[in-house]
């Protein structure tokens, strides 16, 4: 054999692999491909021990590190309490079709949104009793007038949340959401939506705020 007809051989060779169709071709991609799950579950088992720097790894171009932003003793409380009601189910199975899947999770949080108000209530019942007390480390006279210093508030806040917090479930609550994937780069990576954001950060549009 000649080789041009050699190049023309292999170009007939080439064009017909090229010529499968499209729903031929990611059957054999897909079966070297792992399972979508298991990036589910990797993601929201690292989001429930608050290890956000390694749930980073299965999003696509989001981040969820947020204890950077967290500073101060009540603050720092609230932010272990959230993370300690997250739980998480998968919700029937994880489908995929080609490079795209999907699945359900019902997922509970701290709704801080709930807690809001009794929080503000507890702080301000401790806040008048320590303030008649005139209870050392909490308040400061001046000019002539008893006043929580801000240490104190801080405490009273501290406090008045552990106390509600031997009653957590009263302020869990849970939401289903739809969980997307695409396959890139060699993963499955989730799109995170506003709705789930805002429910790991305990119920709060952190935009708005």
């Amino acid at each position: 054999m000649s080789i041009t007809k050699k190049i023309t051989c292999i170009f007939v060779i080439f064009a017909t692999v090229l010529s499968l169709s499209a729903c031929d071709m990611p059957i054999k991609i897909i079966g070297s491909i792992p399972e979508p799950r298991d990036t589910v579950t990797g993601f929201f088992d690292s989001v429930c021990a608050g290890d956000f720097k390694k749930s980073d790894k299965y999003l696509s171009g989001m981040s969820l590190s947020m204890k950077k932003d967290i500073e101060g003793h009540f603050a720092s409380k609230l932010y272990d309490y959230l993370v300690k009601s997250y739980a998480y189910q998968i919700n029937g199975d994880v489908v995929s079709s080609q490079l795209d899947a999907e699945c359900k999770v019902d997922f509970t949080y701290l709704d801080l949104n709930l807690l809001s108000d009794d929080l503000k209530a507890r702080s301000t019942q401790l806040g008048k009793r320590y303030i008649a007390e005139n209870k050392e480390g909490y308040v400061e006279e001046k000019d002539g007038a008893i006043n929580l210093t801000d240490s104190g508030a801080e405490k009273i806040a501290e406090e008045a949340l552990d106390d509600l917090m031997k009653n957590s479930e009263k302020y869990c609550s849970t939401k289903t959401f739809d969980i997307t994937l695409k396959y890139s780069g060699g993963k499955w990576l989730i799109s995170l939506t506003d709705e789930l954001f805002e429910a790991i950060s305990g119920g709060f549009d952190l935009d708005a705020q």
